[in-house]
């Protein structure tokens, strides 16, 4: 699922310093996430609306709210209280009663359309291992796991599905692969199952099978640093692909797989080499540049890395949030694969802190709202309409904070 170059998209951000959103969960594998993010500085990049895109280099600042100044959230929104265990939360003002009311619905598609196989297929993948990782993921954004919560029925049948399409070589693959490669159904199924390590004890086999999963992927690592979407060292690769294999292995890291460093810095490398002065990356090496989208995988690989003052981050940031605010919500609807793109773009925004995370939520929003249909779905422009529900019911779900994607 490529995402092409376009000119409406959404926005993205920085972290404030001193600041982390590790509240405590009873989600084992959550808690392995905010290890990774825990004790890394967060400092956000000031903005607003523009008549003119900011200079790259301009890098204003803001004075960091006082404890007491916060609006604070205890634990989470369903456990109860803990001491000393508090995050900014903006749950409260974001997820209105018809944001909940666009998830239900958006949720309840995706349980319905789950197959008897345990896996979610789509009009281009009838079965695919990527459409049923997104599929769990956008179930557990409601803090359900397998066999537990409102949806950890069909969450459990769709880890086994993925479980069961494991190779013996480690590739993740189902009948449907996407018609370019396997990879970015194989990360994002290691993801699943990275985030629900801990909580399948039934199966025995799931740390040799993430272990399979992970050493294929460093197999394939491409000389350039990157990853396509075949399992090949030979070839190009693309940041998009690339950012998503580097993704998953952070959070190997988090769960005690060895990957070495040299594998994280040459993908980084590659990341930073396909960035522009002027906030755009490029999608390829040599090629165009990419749609705010690509500028939104830019960043988040600026954060993974705490990078928080590096120049191509600012300037990647000034530009996803000039463009996002002066497109409509019918223009960003026209941006083929808008949907998907939002996956990354509200990672990075969440990171920004609320001055940019709160009216990017708003607009993305009113823009789903518009695309939502009567029973729940979401269309991509090919016809699709399980993944892109699973990707809009990932981002609406996000201020519950049960998602390890969004984390500061």
């Amino acid at each position: 699922m490529r995402v092409r170059s376009a000119e409406c998209g959404v926005r993205n951000g920085r972290r404030r310093r001193g600041e982390c959103s590790a509240f405590r969960t009873p989600h084992s594998a959550l808690l392995l996430w905010l290890l990774l993010a825990g004790g890394t500085g967060f400092q956000p990049v000031a903005g607003g609306a523009e008549e003119k895109p900011p200079a790259p280099d301009a890098k204003p600042g803001k004075p960091e709210a006082s404890l007491e100044d916060r609006k604070t959230v205890v634990g989470t929104l369903i456990y109860p209280p803990r001491t000393q265990t508090r995050r900014e939360s903006s749950a409260t003002k974001l997820l209105t009663p018809e944001v909940r009311e666009m998830v239900r619905k958006a949720l309840e598609f995706v349980r319905r359309s789950q197959a008897a196989d345990g896996g979610w297929g789509d009009k281009d993948f009838p079965q695919e291992v990527g459409v049923t990782a997104l599929a769990c993921l956008a179930l557990m954004g409601d803090g359900s796991l397998p066999r537990v919560g409102p949806s950890g029925r069909q969450l459990a049948k769709g880890v086994e599905f993925l479980l069961d399409h494991v190779k013996d070589d480690g590739q993740i693959v189902a009948r449907d692969t996407y018609k370019y490669g396997p990879m970015y159904g194989h990360v994002w199924s290691t993801l699943v199952l990275l985030q629900v390590y801990g909580n399948v004890p039934w199966r025995k086999d799931l740390r040799d099978k993430l272990a399979r999963a992970i050493q294929i992927v460093l197999r394939f690592q491409k000389s350039d640093g990157g990853w396509r979407y075949k399992m090949m060292k030979e070839g190009e690769s693309d940041v998009l692909v690339t950012l998503n294999v580097l993704y998953a292995l952070r959070v190997g890291i988090a769960a005690g797989f060895a990957i070495p460093r040299e594998v994280l810095d040459r993908g980084y490398r590659f990341i930073e080499g396909n960035g522009l002065p002027d906030g755009r990356f490029l999608y390829k090496a040599g090629g165009m540049p990419g749609s705010v989208a690509i500028s939104g995988v830019g960043a988040l690989a600026f954060h993974l890395q705490g990078k928080f003052d590096h120049p191509l981050l600012v300037a990647a940031t000034k530009y996803i949030d000039f463009t996002h605010k002066r497109c409509s919500e019918e223009d960003l609807l026209e941006v083929p694969y808008f949907i998907y793109g939002t996956w990354y773009t509200s990672q990075a925004m969440y990171r920004a802190g609320d001055d940019y995370w709160h009216p990017y939520y708003r607009k993305i929003v009113a823009t789903l709202k518009k695309a939502q249909q009567e029973d729940g779905q979401f269309f991509d422009h090919r016809g699709n309409g399980v993944y892109p529900t699973a990707v809009a019911a990932i981002v609406l779900q996000a201020p519950l904070g049960y998602m390890p994607l969004y984390q500061r």
